[in-house]
Protein backbone atom coordinates (compact mmCIF):
# COMPACT_ATOMS: atom_id res chain seq x y z
CA UNK A 1 0.00 0.00 0.00
CA UNK A 2 2.52 2.62 0.57
CA UNK A 3 4.09 1.50 -2.66
CA UNK A 4 1.27 2.72 -4.07
CA UNK A 5 0.88 5.62 -2.37
CA UNK A 6 4.80 6.65 -3.34
CA UNK A 7 4.24 5.69 -6.92
CA UNK A 8 1.03 7.96 -6.76
CA UNK A 9 2.91 10.64 -5.96
CA UNK A 10 5.43 10.69 -7.83
CA UNK A 11 3.66 10.37 -11.28
CA UNK A 12 0.49 12.64 -10.47
CA UNK A 13 1.28 14.98 -7.60
CA UNK A 14 4.95 15.19 -8.15
CA UNK A 15 5.73 18.74 -7.50
CA UNK A 16 3.95 22.33 -7.54
CA UNK A 17 4.06 24.69 -10.27
CA UNK A 18 6.80 26.29 -11.95
CA UNK A 19 5.78 29.67 -11.04
CA UNK A 20 4.79 28.59 -7.55
CA UNK A 21 8.63 27.22 -7.37
CA UNK A 22 10.11 30.02 -8.31
CA UNK A 23 8.28 32.60 -6.32
CA UNK A 24 9.23 30.34 -3.35
CA UNK A 25 12.88 29.67 -4.81
CA UNK A 26 13.06 33.84 -3.96
CA UNK A 27 11.72 33.63 -0.65
CA UNK A 28 13.61 31.16 0.53
CA UNK A 29 17.06 33.83 -0.47
CA UNK A 30 18.19 35.73 2.46
CA UNK A 31 17.81 39.41 0.55
CA UNK A 32 14.25 38.77 -1.28
CA UNK A 33 14.24 41.08 -3.70
CA UNK A 34 10.76 42.20 -3.98
CA UNK A 35 11.05 43.27 -7.63
CA UNK A 36 11.90 39.84 -8.65
CA UNK A 37 8.91 38.60 -6.42
CA UNK A 38 6.44 40.53 -7.63
CA UNK A 39 7.26 39.89 -11.54
CA UNK A 40 7.26 36.01 -10.76
CA UNK A 41 3.97 36.46 -9.38
CA UNK A 42 2.57 38.61 -11.52
CA UNK A 43 3.09 35.73 -14.24
CA UNK A 44 0.46 33.78 -12.62
CA UNK A 45 -3.22 35.76 -12.22
CA UNK A 46 -4.90 33.78 -9.93
CA UNK A 47 -1.83 33.53 -7.31
CA UNK A 48 -1.86 37.57 -7.87
CA UNK A 49 -5.17 38.21 -7.31
CA UNK A 50 -5.85 35.64 -4.32
CA UNK A 51 -2.82 37.96 -2.49
CA UNK A 52 -4.60 40.95 -3.21
CA UNK A 53 -7.68 39.46 -1.90
CA UNK A 54 -5.89 38.57 1.34
CA UNK A 55 -4.41 41.77 1.62
CA UNK A 56 -7.64 43.17 1.61
CA UNK A 57 -9.52 41.18 3.86
CA UNK A 58 -10.61 41.43 7.47
CA UNK A 59 -7.57 39.35 8.45
CA UNK A 60 -5.42 42.14 8.17
CA UNK A 61 -7.94 45.03 8.96
CA UNK A 62 -5.73 47.63 6.53
CA UNK A 63 -7.50 51.31 6.87
CA UNK A 64 -6.97 51.79 2.67
CA UNK A 65 -7.36 49.52 -0.23
CA UNK A 66 -4.05 47.60 -1.44
CA UNK A 67 -4.45 47.70 -5.09
CA UNK A 68 -0.85 46.07 -6.56
CA UNK A 69 1.47 43.30 -5.83
CA UNK A 70 3.72 45.52 -4.55
CA UNK A 71 1.81 46.79 -1.94
CA UNK A 72 0.32 43.47 -0.91
CA UNK A 73 4.40 42.46 -0.31
CA UNK A 74 5.16 45.62 1.94
CA UNK A 75 1.75 44.99 3.53
CA UNK A 76 1.91 41.24 4.39
CA UNK A 77 5.47 40.79 4.62
CA UNK A 78 7.52 37.78 3.23
CA UNK A 79 6.28 35.34 5.13
CA UNK A 80 2.96 35.58 4.90
CA UNK A 81 3.44 36.08 1.27
CA UNK A 82 5.44 32.88 1.42
CA UNK A 83 2.43 31.20 3.11
CA UNK A 84 -0.03 32.37 0.90
CA UNK A 85 2.33 30.96 -2.21
CA UNK A 86 2.70 27.42 -0.49
CA UNK A 87 -1.20 27.28 0.13
CA UNK A 88 -2.05 28.33 -3.19
CA UNK A 89 0.70 26.04 -4.87
CA UNK A 90 -0.80 23.13 -3.10
CA UNK A 91 -4.58 23.96 -3.34
CA UNK A 92 -3.88 24.15 -7.64
CA UNK A 93 -2.71 20.71 -7.70
CA UNK A 94 -6.04 19.39 -6.01
CA UNK A 95 -8.38 22.02 -8.15
CA UNK A 96 -9.32 19.23 -10.93
CA UNK A 97 -13.20 18.53 -11.66
CA UNK A 98 -12.76 15.17 -10.73
CA UNK A 99 -15.65 12.97 -9.26
CA UNK A 100 -15.11 12.01 -5.75
CA UNK A 101 -17.19 10.60 -3.34
CA UNK A 102 -15.26 12.50 -1.12
CA UNK A 103 -16.84 16.01 -0.81
CA UNK A 104 -13.67 18.66 -1.47
CA UNK A 105 -15.91 21.43 -1.05
CA UNK A 106 -17.02 20.17 2.49
CA UNK A 107 -13.09 19.37 3.05
CA UNK A 108 -11.86 22.97 2.02
CA UNK A 109 -13.98 24.61 4.22
CA UNK A 110 -12.67 22.61 7.05
CA UNK A 111 -9.01 23.03 5.72
CA UNK A 112 -9.70 26.76 5.81
CA UNK A 113 -11.55 26.64 9.06
CA UNK A 114 -9.16 24.64 10.93
CA UNK A 115 -6.30 27.03 9.79
CA UNK A 116 -8.16 30.20 10.92
CA UNK A 117 -8.37 28.21 14.33
CA UNK A 118 -5.06 27.57 14.70
CA UNK A 119 -3.98 31.02 13.66
CA UNK A 120 -6.53 32.36 16.50
CA UNK A 121 -4.68 29.14 18.99
CA UNK A 122 -1.79 30.02 17.58
CA UNK A 123 -1.92 34.01 18.77
CA UNK A 124 -3.22 32.79 22.26
CA UNK A 125 -0.15 30.78 23.02
CA UNK A 126 2.33 33.09 21.30
CA UNK A 127 3.19 31.12 18.59
CA UNK A 128 3.83 32.75 15.00
CA UNK A 129 -0.12 33.21 13.74
CA UNK A 130 0.82 32.88 9.75
CA UNK A 131 2.59 29.40 10.35
CA UNK A 132 -0.32 27.84 12.60
CA UNK A 133 -2.57 29.20 9.92
CA UNK A 134 -0.62 27.38 7.09
CA UNK A 135 -0.32 23.78 8.74
CA UNK A 136 -3.70 24.41 10.20
CA UNK A 137 -5.01 24.68 6.33
CA UNK A 138 -2.87 22.21 5.42
CA UNK A 139 -3.11 19.67 8.01
CA UNK A 140 -5.46 17.37 6.42
CA UNK A 141 -4.21 17.90 3.04
CA UNK A 142 -3.29 13.66 2.96
CA UNK A 143 -6.81 12.64 2.91
CA UNK A 144 -6.48 14.83 -0.97
CA UNK A 145 -3.93 12.55 -1.46
CA UNK A 146 -5.02 9.18 -0.45
CA UNK A 147 -8.09 10.36 -2.23
CA UNK A 148 -6.57 11.26 -5.86
CA UNK A 149 -3.97 8.29 -5.99
CA UNK A 150 -5.34 5.63 -3.62
CA UNK A 151 -9.17 6.59 -4.22
CA UNK A 152 -10.78 2.53 -4.20
CA UNK A 153 -9.08 2.37 -0.60
CA UNK A 154 -10.14 5.77 0.09
CA UNK A 155 -13.55 5.66 -0.14
CA UNK A 156 -13.49 2.20 1.52
CA UNK A 157 -12.19 4.26 4.43
CA UNK A 158 -14.80 6.85 4.23
CA UNK A 159 -17.44 3.76 3.93
CA UNK A 160 -16.36 2.16 6.67
CA UNK A 161 -16.07 5.54 8.96
CA UNK A 162 -19.21 6.32 8.40
CA UNK A 163 -20.76 2.97 9.29
CA UNK A 164 -18.75 2.69 12.78
CA UNK A 165 -19.16 5.79 13.52
CA UNK A 166 -15.42 6.39 13.96
CA UNK A 167 -12.15 8.69 13.76
CA UNK A 168 -11.63 8.33 9.61
CA UNK A 169 -7.95 8.11 10.30
CA UNK A 170 -8.95 4.96 11.84
CA UNK A 171 -10.73 3.72 9.04
CA UNK A 172 -7.49 4.45 6.92
CA UNK A 173 -5.45 2.79 8.87
CA UNK A 174 -8.03 -0.75 9.07
CA UNK A 175 -8.04 -0.23 5.06
CA UNK A 176 -4.05 1.33 4.20
CA UNK A 177 -2.26 0.78 6.95
CA UNK A 178 -1.34 4.05 7.60
CA UNK A 179 -3.49 7.34 7.58
CA UNK A 180 -3.96 10.60 6.06
CA UNK A 181 -1.50 12.23 8.02
CA UNK A 182 1.45 10.16 7.42
CA UNK A 183 0.55 10.80 3.59
CA UNK A 184 0.06 14.22 4.14
CA UNK A 185 3.73 14.59 5.48
CA UNK A 186 5.32 12.53 2.76
CA UNK A 187 3.22 14.91 0.10
CA UNK A 188 4.62 17.75 2.29
CA UNK A 189 8.23 16.68 2.18
CA UNK A 190 8.35 15.84 -1.83
CA UNK A 191 7.05 19.32 -2.49
CA UNK A 192 9.41 21.01 0.16
CA UNK A 193 7.13 22.76 2.45
CA UNK A 194 8.41 24.79 5.89
CA UNK A 195 10.07 21.61 7.89
CA UNK A 196 7.27 22.84 10.74
CA UNK A 197 3.96 22.99 8.63
CA UNK A 198 5.65 19.61 7.35
CA UNK A 199 5.97 18.14 11.06
CA UNK A 200 2.46 19.72 12.35
CA UNK A 201 0.43 17.62 9.85
CA UNK A 202 2.42 14.42 10.80
CA UNK A 203 1.31 14.94 14.43
CA UNK A 204 -1.58 16.74 14.54
CA UNK A 205 -3.32 13.76 15.62
CA UNK A 206 -0.82 12.72 17.76
CA UNK A 207 1.00 15.86 19.83
CA UNK A 208 1.54 14.68 23.27
CA UNK A 209 3.86 12.32 21.65
CA UNK A 210 6.22 15.08 20.68
CA UNK A 211 7.59 18.47 21.84
CA UNK A 212 6.06 20.42 18.72
CA UNK A 213 3.52 23.02 20.03
CA UNK A 214 2.81 24.04 16.28
CA UNK A 215 1.33 20.05 16.17
CA UNK A 216 -0.34 21.14 19.28
CA UNK A 217 -1.99 23.75 18.16
CA UNK A 218 -3.33 22.67 14.57
CA UNK A 219 -4.94 20.01 16.81
CA UNK A 220 -6.72 22.10 19.28
CA UNK A 221 -7.37 24.28 15.67
CA UNK A 222 -8.69 20.73 14.32
CA UNK A 223 -11.14 20.19 17.35
CA UNK A 224 -12.36 23.67 17.54
CA UNK A 225 -13.05 23.79 14.31
CA UNK A 226 -15.29 20.65 14.40
CA UNK A 227 -16.90 21.64 16.99
CA UNK A 228 -18.17 24.64 15.53
CA UNK A 229 -19.30 22.38 12.56
CA UNK A 230 -17.20 24.09 9.88
CA UNK A 231 -17.25 21.87 6.80
CA UNK A 232 -16.59 18.21 7.19
CA UNK A 233 -13.15 16.60 6.60
CA UNK A 234 -14.66 12.79 5.92
CA UNK A 235 -16.45 12.18 9.43
CA UNK A 236 -18.49 13.72 12.05
CA UNK A 237 -16.71 12.54 15.09
CA UNK A 238 -14.73 15.40 16.68
CA UNK A 239 -11.38 13.65 18.32
CA UNK A 240 -10.74 13.71 21.95
CA UNK A 241 -8.53 16.77 23.93
CA UNK A 242 -5.89 15.12 25.03
CA UNK A 243 -5.67 17.16 28.70
CA UNK A 244 -1.45 16.89 28.59
CA UNK A 245 -2.03 19.05 25.29
CA UNK A 246 -4.86 21.43 27.56
CA UNK A 247 -2.11 21.60 29.94
CA UNK A 248 0.82 22.24 28.12
CA UNK A 249 -1.00 24.58 26.23
CA UNK A 250 -2.01 26.54 29.36
CA UNK A 251 -5.89 26.70 28.28
CA UNK A 252 -8.84 28.11 30.13
CA UNK A 253 -12.21 27.82 29.61
CA UNK A 254 -12.17 31.54 29.42
CA UNK A 255 -9.81 31.25 26.79
CA UNK A 256 -11.94 28.51 25.11
CA UNK A 257 -14.91 31.10 24.71
CA UNK A 258 -12.72 33.38 24.00
CA UNK A 259 -11.30 31.39 20.89
CA UNK A 260 -14.77 30.11 19.55
CA UNK A 261 -15.79 33.43 19.31
CA UNK A 262 -12.90 35.00 17.60
CA UNK A 263 -13.03 31.94 15.08
CA UNK A 264 -16.38 32.25 13.88
CA UNK A 265 -16.32 35.67 13.39
CA UNK A 266 -12.59 35.53 11.18
CA UNK A 267 -14.41 32.45 9.48
CA UNK A 268 -17.04 34.96 8.14
CA UNK A 269 -14.31 35.64 5.35
CA UNK A 270 -12.93 32.42 5.04
CA UNK A 271 -14.28 32.10 1.36
CA UNK A 272 -11.46 34.53 0.07
CA UNK A 273 -9.13 31.66 0.46
CA UNK A 274 -11.35 29.51 -2.11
Amino acid sequence: MRDKLEKGLSENLGSLSVVITEVLSILDQRDVDLSSLEQRIAKDQGLSARILRIANSPFYGMSRQIASLKEATVVLGVHTIRNVVTTAGVMALFSGEEESRFDRLAFWQHAIGTGVASKVVGNHCRLEGETAFTAGLLHDVGKLVMDTVMTEEFHRALQLARERGCLLLEAEREVMGFDHAYAGALAAERWKLPGGVTLAIRDHHRPAETEDDLAAVVHIGDIFCRSLDIGNGGDDTIPALDPRIWERMRFEWADVRRCLGEIEQLNMHSNLFL
